[in-house]
């Protein structure tokens, strides 16, 4: 019995009235023909009969307390494709918010139930081919929406250098798995920070790509324009050998990349290369001095090894986290429709049984669809059309300073790691305003640019800072020999 009933002639008229049309009645008997036939297409794609393939794996098991000393991990599995390959025998843990066959996804969110994906997101398969095992799924913040780490309903996750502080989110179980050695690699999302955040504060290298260069089919939405998926490594060498695979599965991008042998260069060093210093990225309201003067020193040094440093000015820059606020438009949509964004095959048909009730959503993502609400439909545009005004003036302007220079640097985070809140604190002081931790990282989401973190130094209290270089499109690989720079001055 078909899915899709064609249209009657006057479902027709109804229809052309609404779109606008004044139509003949020959033209609306052609569209009523048309609509026929358009409907008897889509009943045979709903109908025939697809041949799917599920390799067979070991489907894994929860946790074990003696592995997940820093709740890192939202599931345990071993899933190996062959031994060998550019990542043989490699470890790679991958966060609970991309799709892997056969293992359950939670999201973070209690309100995710029973939830196993047929496929794999696209990032997954190149790793599998070059040897690589996944040895489970990494927890998350509560639908990837938050940039600390104690929204998850697996528990907080405890920062690898001091327990009672956060681990920085959303990608949280995956700095974790990166920094405590459980991993070589780990998979990360990035909307507006979350593999840098996380990376800074557990030190440890993560790399948000260029947008578009990983694909992110099977992979959790938060806003599409802005979502990249990413790499946590321990190594700048390891990063970048992790991401010549994992570029890989972007079959239509290749044929542009001139180059994805992204280590290559890593030893080149950085005499002459050229870097400027973002002024605003010092001047934040919660900037921290010690942070400042660590991230400074450690320019200092580049100096030393050959490069030149000047410093520039973006004023727009400050509204970055103001320009993704603006965007919660969208994830009030998405949020609201159950995760279930056009295009999506995943999320759309599976997500959608699986996710039982909305109340679990954490009091951030409660706060995005609520947004919608507050204003009309002429609002809502209007201030979206501003934020896509200033997102365009940051992209010109970077794209302008990055024909000047190699990279574009900041402190990573402003702040030092906070602590995990108490749940005895009233919701305000637990729930803090995200953009406080984000306000550098969200310019590379806004502006499509690479962005790579690494560890330059340690607070008195022996806590990581990390140290960021946005760069041209596609152009990771500058991204890595400065990267380089800084971790042998580390070391």
């Amino acid at each position: 019995m078909p899915i899709y009933t064609s249209p009657s002639i006057e479902e027709v008229n109804n229809a052309c009235r609404k779109a606008g049309y004044n139509l003949s009645k020959e033209e609306i008997q052609y569209q009523h023909e048309a609509a026929i036939g358009m409907i008897e297409s889509l009943n045979i794609l709903q109908e025939c009969e697809i041949e799917t393939y599920m390799e067979q794996r070991n489907h894994g098991e929860a946790p074990k307390p003696e592995q997940n000393t820093h709740n890192q991990w939202a599931w345990k599995c071993n899933i190996q494709r062959t031994t060998s390959g550019k990542l043989a025998n490699k470890k790679v843990g991958v966060k609970d918010c991309v799709a892997v066959a056969g293992l359950p996804m939670q999201m973070g969110c209690a309100g995710v139930m029973d939830y196993i994906p047929s496929y794999d997101a696209s990032c997954i398969s190149p790793l599998l081919d070059e040897g690589a095992i996944i040895t489970g799924k990494t927890n998350c913040e509560n639908v990837c929406f938050s940039a600390l780490s104690h929204t998850s309903c697996n528990g907080n996750v405890m920062n690898p250098y001091d327990k009672k502080r956060t681990a920085g989110g959303s990608s949280s179980g995956s700095g974790v798995s990166v920094a405590l050695g459980d991993v070589d690699m780990a998979i990360g999302t990035d909307t507006g920070g979350s593999v840098r955040i996380p990376s800074n504060f557990c030190g440890v290298v993560g790399m948000k790509t260029t947008a578009g260069l990983i694909p992110t089919k099977g992979v959790t939405p938060c806003i599409s324009s802005f979502d990249t998926v990413g790499v946590l490594t321990k190594t700048v060498k390891d990063n970048a050998l992790f991401l010549d695979v994992m570029a890989t599965s972007n079959k239509h991008l290749q044929p542009l990349l001139k180059d994805t042998n992204y280590g290559d260069d890593i030893e080149n060093g950085i005499r002459n290369m050229r870097i400027a210093l973002l002024k605003e990225g010092f001047e934040l309201k919660n900037s921290d001095p010690e942070i400042n003067k660590i991230v400074r020193n450690s320019i200092q040094k580049l100096i030393d090894l050959g490069a030149s440093i000047e410093e520039i000015s973006i004023p727009e820059a400050k509204l970055g986290t103001h320009v993704l606020v603006a965007n919660c438009f969208h994830i009030g949509y998405w949020l609201e429709d159950k995760f279930c964004p056009r295009g999506q095959k995943t999320l759309r048909y599976e997500i959608k049984e699986a996710f039982k009730n909305q109340n679990e959503l954490n009091v951030y993502a409660k706060s995005a669809t609520l947004l919608r609400h507050y204003l009309n439909e002429e609002e809502a545009d209007r201030i979206y059309e501003r934020a896509e005004d200033i997102a365009d003036v940051l992209k010109r302007k970077y794209v302008e300073n990055l024909n000047k220079y190699n990279a574009i640097c900041v402190p990573t985070i402003p702040v030092k790691a906070p602590d995990i809140p108490s749940n005895d604190l009233p919701l305000s002081e637990r729930f803090p305003a995200m953009i406080t931790v984000a306000s550098n990282t969200t310019i590379a989401n806004i502006t499509g640019h690479p962005a790579l973190t690494v560890n330059c130094g340690f607070t008195e209290e022996k806590m990581p800072v990390g140290i960021m270089f946005t760069g041209k499109y596609f152009d990771e690989k500058t991204l890595y020999r400065i990267g380089s720079a800084v971790e042998k001055l580390q070391n």
